[in-house]
C-alpha cells in the first residue's frame, strides 16, 4: 500500500526551523519527559495538550527520524539536524520523504493539476493522490497539504498569490537529482523504452558512461522482458526515438552498422544526471504512453479536439474523454480493449475497475459518430460485459442514442444482473463545460433509476414453492 508520512500538528508554520524539533530530542534524550515538556513550550506555550506529548513523536517516527526506544535521533534525523540552515534542513527532509515515503507523489499531483490549469486545494490535491496510487488519506486529513507546504519551504515550488505553487526546477533538479520537468518525460516514455533505459543506464554505471554496444543491451532487454519488445522494431521504436528524445547518443559509427542490433550506443548527460532509482520501469502502467502525456490537457482543448475535423483528433479527444470520464467517476483503468486508432477513429473500448463499497468492474465504449447509436452497438456491449464478468456497461457519444437502444438497455437492466449508464453529446458538452460535478450528478441521477428498474428483480426464492 503507497502512503504518505502522518504530519499531526508539524507543519512549517507551526514547527518553523525543522532542526528545531530534531535539536531538542538530540539534546535531552532519552529523557522523554524532558523533551516532551520543551517541545511544548517551545512550539505550544506550554498548553500542557497532547500535540507536544503525542503529535510530535509520532511525525517524527512516521517521517523515520526519530527512535522510540530509547527516544533519540535516526541517522537521517542527525543528516537533517546537522544542515547549516532551515532551508538546507527542509530540502534534506524533503529528499528523505521522496526516498522513502512516496514524496514524489506530492510533486506528480501538484503537476497534473497544473498542467490541466485546475485550482490546487485540500480536496482537488487528495483526489489527484488517489488517482495516483496513494492510499489511506482521510477526508479530514491534512498530511498531503502540510507535506506539500514542507516541500514549498524547501523552495521545491514557488507560491505566487492564490496562484497554484509552481515547480522551481533548478532547486528540485539539485535537491532530488530529477526536475520536474524531467521526471514527467521520462514517465511519458513507452514502457519498453523505459526498461531499455533502465538496463543502459545501470551498464553504464559500470563502464564509466562510455559507448556500450547496442547488442549488449538489446540482448538483456530481450532475455528479460521479450514480451515487451519487437525485436525487429527495436532500433526504429526505441534506440531511435530515444536519441530524439535526448536520453541516449548514437556515435557517428552506428550510421554504418548494417542490422537492428549493430553499433554502439551511449547514455546521455541527460540520463546519466538523474538518479538511478528514477529510470526504474513503471510496471503497472496501463495508459499508454502517447495518452499519458496528454492526460492533464484541460477540457477545453478535449472538447476542441472531439469538434476537429481531422479524424485522428477526433480519436484523441475521444480517448482523453473516456480517460478523464473514468477518473472523474473514481474509477482505475485497467486495460484497453480498443482504441480509437483501430476503430478509423470513431470509438475506443476500455474497462475500468471500482473499489468503492464494492468492486465493480465497468466496461466502457466511447464514439463518436455523426448518428445515433443503435440497438446493436448496445446489445454487442451486453456480449461482451458477460464474457468480461463486467457490472456496469458504460456507453459515451458525442451524438444520441436511438430510442431503440434506451429501451433495450432498460430491459436487460430489469432482466440481468447488468446496469447501464448512457451519456449523450449534451451530457458529454455539459461536463467539458462546467467539470466533474456534472458527471457525479448524472451517475448517481442514473444509479436511483437503475435501482427502481431493479425493483422487479426477485430478491429470494419464493417461500412457498
Amino acid at each position: 500500500m503507497r502512503r504518505l508520512p502522518s504530519f499531526n500538528d508539524f507543519s512549517p508554520g507551526i514547527i518553523g526551523d525543522v532542526r528545531e524539533p530534531l535539536r531538542i530530542l538530540d539534546t535531552l534524550a532519552p529523557n522523554f519527559p524532558a523533551i516532551v515538556a520543551e517541545w511544548d513550550r517551545v512550539f505550544f506555550k506550554s498548553a500542557g495538550n497532547k500535540r507536544a506529548s503525542t503529535n510530535i513523536p509520532a511525525t517524527l517516527t512516521s517521517l523515520g527520524l526519530m527512535t522510540r526506544t530509547p527516544p533519540g535521533l535516526t541517522e537521517a534525523g542527525k543528516v537533517i539536524l546537522a544542515a547549516p540552515d532551515a532551508v538546507t534542513a527542509a530540502q534534506l527532509m524533503t529528499r528523505h520523504i521522496v526516498d522513502t515515503s512516496n514524496g514524489m507523489a506530492i510533486i506528480d499531483a501538484v503537476r497534473s493539476l497544473n498542467t490541466r490549469g485546475e485550482r490546487l486545494s485540500k480536496d482537488s490535491l487528495k483526489r489527484e493522490l488517489e488517482i495516483i496510487g496513494i492510499e489511506g488519506l482521510s477526508n479530514a486529513t491534512t498530511d498531503h497539504t502540510t507535506l506539500l507546504n514542507w516541500i514549498i519551504e524547501a523552495g521545491l515550488f514557488e507560491r505566487s498569490g492564490n496562484a497554484n505553487p509552481q515547480p522551481n526546477e533548478a532547486v528540485m533538479k539539485a535537491v532530488l537529482g530529477i526536475s520536474a520537468s524531467e521526471r514527467s518525460s521520462f514517465a511519458d516514455l513507452p514502457l519498453n523504452q523505459q526498461i531499455f533505459l533502465q538496463v543502459l543506464r545501470r551498464v553504464a554505471e559500470s563502464n564509466g558512461g562510455g559507448e556500450i554496444g547496442a547488442k549488449q543491451i538489446i540482448d538483456e532487454c530481450l532475455r528479460d522482458h521479450r514480451a515487451r519488445f519487437d525485436e525487429d522494431q527495436i532500433r526504429a521504436k526505441v534506440i531511435k526515438p530515444l536519441a530524439e528524445a535526448g536520453w541516449l547518443e548514437l556515435p557517428a559509427t552506428t550510421s554504418r552498422g548494417r542490422g537492428g542490433k549493430s553499433g554502439p550506443i551511449a547514455p546521455s548527460a541527460k540520463l546519466l544526471g538523474i538518479p538511478i532509482e528514477a529510470v526504474m520501469p513503471d510496471f503497472d502502467q496501463v495508459i499508454p504512453s502517447d495518452l499519458r502525456a496528454k492526460i492533464d490537457l484541460p477540457a477545453a482543448e478535449v472538447k476542441r479536439l472531439l469538434a476537429s475535423d481531422q479524424t485522428y483528433e477526433r480519436g484523441l479527444g475521444l480517448e482523453l474523454l473516456a480517460l478523464k470520464m473514468i477518473l472523474d467517476i473514481g474509477l482505475e483503468p485497467r486495460a484497453f480493449r480498443l482504441r480509437s486508432r483501430d476503430t478509423a477513429y470513431a470509438e475506443v473500448d476500455l474497462t475500468a475497475e471500482g473499489k468503492s463499497l464494492l468492486f465493480s468492474r465497468w466496461n466502457f465504449q466511447c464514439k463518436c459518430v455523426r448518428g445515433r447509436v443503435s440497438l446493436g452497438d448496445v446489445a454487442k456491449e451486453v456480449g461482451l460485459a458477460i464474457y468480461s464478468k463486467a457490472h456496469v456497461v458504460a456507453v459515451v457519444t458525442t451524438s444520441d442514442f436511438s430510442s431503440e437502444a434506451v429501451a433495450y438497455a432498460r430491459e436487460i437492466t430489469q432482466a440481468t444482473h447488468l446496469q447501464f449508464l448512457l451519456l449523450n453529446g449534451a451530457i458529454v458538452r455539459n461536463y467539458l463545460d462546467k467539470g466533474a460535478g456534472v458527471l457525479l450528478d448524472y451517475v448517481a441521477k442514473n444509479s436511483a433509476s437503475v435501482m427502481a428498474q431493479k425493483r422487479s428483480q426477485p430478491i429470494a426464492p419464493d417461500a412457498e414453492a
